[in-house]
């Protein structure tokens, strides 16, 4: 029920009311005069009770105007005819005027109330001058019975009702305000709390921390001391929250802001500005020692294992710091200066901080224009990929290639692909490029089939974004069907960072992949984890030497044992291996006395666009 209906449905309940109570006092003043037989007096109460039952019937079919106006003007001529019939102002009739105007008042509309004013005033007016002209001078004047204060007392009695149902309404209004007026407040608070809290961490949020910064800045104008804004981001968040779930995600985030908390004066301000990034605003500095003091303090604390759900998890940091007057004295500067060299920080290794300072925003501009350049290289026939050929080396054949993507810039030129791929990784763009690589690569495999050159089978490197997308299954499957290539030609390259990452998700991908046939190789081996358990549990084919290892491997006896010990532990477990970065026969030499099956490498041949690698292999292919 809405407010208005509850307000209708009050006021008709009320009428009713108060119409029973009439129509009982009217009904006593009847039966009393009919025993002391003022048949006149009660003829009259008669058609007042008569027409208030009508009013009652109109307040049922919800006409309760119509009824309040009827009950009124009966109640006021019958009030007059009674003080006519006896004796003018000197009955007692007068005495539910005011209980006639609280009637009015409560029930009526304020024509009908003003109204009712007029017509009681000119009542009393036209009964002086009766007096006056000595019409009721030959009445006799009543005994003074028990009637006379029985009739007072049915007066007051049906006033202090009409009273009491007035206040007692007045009271249920002013409780019922008040109730929302607290209701009000407590959501107003609630929307500030929203609106400048963060609902999880109860940190201040973004909006509320840069009024913050404003204000520490206005302080430190007027005492020449700095203020420091640090932009802080966890660097294995996902990780954390995609293989523990949201709830430990949660819980890490909350453990975390307390922690940052406990690393800062009451003065400061800790705030949560998106999913896993903090903002730490530090005033009234008078050296830059005091926010690397603090800085300390949260790598320390922040390097201590966190308990999330009975596991213990480590959640390092990646820091960035602007420092105002020297980096800029506007909030939105300093905030996007600390920002930067936050993500300075990141492609330092991350698990570190970085002061802003001015060359960030050239690298930050060239990232810009490196992105912008990517979304239009893939339309225009800009990126390309090269061939390197891969060897057996036990019979010297080329048994296929590495697939790898190049990138020629209408403007910049040549640009490595260790320059690009972080920044497809960091834009989004990866997926699409990965996606373009994969559907080329296996175009070009299967072109080399039909010219005769042989089951040559193409490896594709695979970026963790890329294999972390649910559809990465139907991509390989689209790009198989579309080029006609077997399933057993194609390899995917994984690092090992991304199996021990999401390790039963991914196994059973690549469960599902090797099923199919497809070749399934770790890049890179040696500089991860290493770890020899999901070796075991994953469908995996080959493992890929790291090439900073095979070219020291002559020089250094370290790199060498490492070298011999990856292969004699791929054997160990039904896997083959594939030295990248052969660069000398003396390398290849010991390689194969390692019994490794497979190399690439400067030694043969560096990456060769697509016509290139076709003649190469004509060239070179054993008969």
């Amino acid at each position: 029920m809405s407010h208005a209906a509850g307000l209708a449905w009050l006021r008709q309940r009320r009428l009713q009311q108060l119409l029973w109570v009439l129509v009982a006092v009217f009904g006593l003043l009847i039966v009393m005069n009919l025993v002391f037989g003022r048949y006149r007096s009660a003829g009259l109460e008669m058609v007042i009770v008569l027409s208030l039952a009508l009013a009652m019937h109109w307040n049922q079919r919800a006409r309760t105007m119509h009824a309040v106006g009827l009950t009124v003007a009966t109640l006021l001529l019958g009030l007059c005819v009674l003080m006519v019939n006896n004796q003018g102002l000197y009955d007692e009739a007068p005495m539910a005027f005011p209980a006639l105007l609280l009637f009015a008042g409560l029930f009526g509309f304020r024509r009908m109330f003003w109204g009712l004013v007029c017509g009681m005033l000119a009542v009393v007016a036209l009964l002086f001058f009766l007096h006056q002209a000595g019409v009721f001078h030959s009445a006799p004047v009543m005994p003074l019975d028990w009637r006379r204060p029985f009739v007072i007392g049915l007066i007051v009695l049906v006033t202090g009702l009409f009273a009491w149902l007035l206040t007692s309404d007045l009271m249920l209004a002013m409780r019922q305000l008040e109730a929302e007026k607290r209701a009000l407040e407590a959501s107003h608070a609630r929307i500030e709390v929203l609106a400048q809290r963060d609902s999880l961490t109860g940190l201040p949020n973004r909006s509320l921390a840069r009024e913050r910064l404003g204000f520490l800045l206005q302080q430190a104008r007027r005492s020449g001391g700095m203020v420091a804004v640090m932009f802080l981001d966890l660097d294995n968040f996902k990780t954390i929250n995609d293989s523990l779930g949201h709830a430990a995600g949660d819980d890490l985030l909350c453990q975390v802001a307390d922690k940052l908390r406990a690393c800062v004066r009451e003065t400061d301000t800790v705030a949560r500005v998106s999913g896993d990034e903090f903002l730490i605003l530090l005033g009234d500095l008078q050296d830059e020692e005091a926010i690397v003091a603090v800085v300390a303090k949260v790598t320390h604390l922040l390097g201590r294992a966190f308990a999330i759900g009975g596991v213990e998890v480590l959640a390092t940091a990646s820091l960035g710091i602007a420092v105002a007057p020297r980096d800029g004295e506007d909030a939105d500067l300093l905030l996007k200066n600390a920002d930067t060299a936050m993500y300075q920080s990141k492609d330092a290794g991350r698990n570190t901080f970085c002061f802003f300072d001015a060359s960030m925003n050239e690298s930050v501009t060239e990232h810009l224009h490196i992105a912008s350049g990517l979304r239009s290289a893939l339309a225009s026939g800009e990126l390309q990929l090269h061939y390197q050929p891969q060897f057996d080396l036990h019979n010297g054949r080329i048994l296929g290639a590495e697939a790898l993507l190049r990138w020629r810039h209408p403007e910049l030129g040549w640009i490595p692909p260790g320059k690009f791929i972080p920044i497809a990784e960091r834009s989004g763009l990866i997926n699409e490029l990965g996606s373009w690589v994969l559907r080329q690569a296996c175009r070009d495999a299967q072109a080399w089939r039909s010219d005769g050159l042989g089951e040559l089978r193409v490896a594709v490197n695979v970026s963790p974004l890329q294999f972390r997308r649910d559809d990465i299954e139907r991509e390989v499957a689209q790009a198989l069907l579309a080029s006609g290539l077997p399933a057993t030609a194609l390899e995917l390259e994984l690092t090992e960072s991304l199996l021990v990452a999401d390790a039963r998700n991914i196994g059973e991908v690549l469960q599902r992949l090797g099923a199919q046939g497809v070749q399934i190789a770790i890049d890179d081996f040696g500089t991860g984890y290493s770890n020899l358990g999901y070796l075991r549990r994953f469908s995996v084919h080959r493992l890929k030497i790291d090439q900073s290892f095979v070219r020291r491997m002559c020089a250094n006896a370290h790199d060498e044992g490492l070298v011999r010990a990856i292969i004699e532990m791929a054997h160990c477990l039904d896997l083959q291996t594939v030295a990248e970065g052969v660069e000398d026969s003396q390398t290849l030499e010991r390689l194969h006395a390692f019994g490794c099956e497979y190399a690439q490498g400067y030694h043969w041949s560096p990456a060769l666009p697509g016509e290139a690698f076709v003649d190469y292999v004509r060239a070179h292919q054993p008969a």
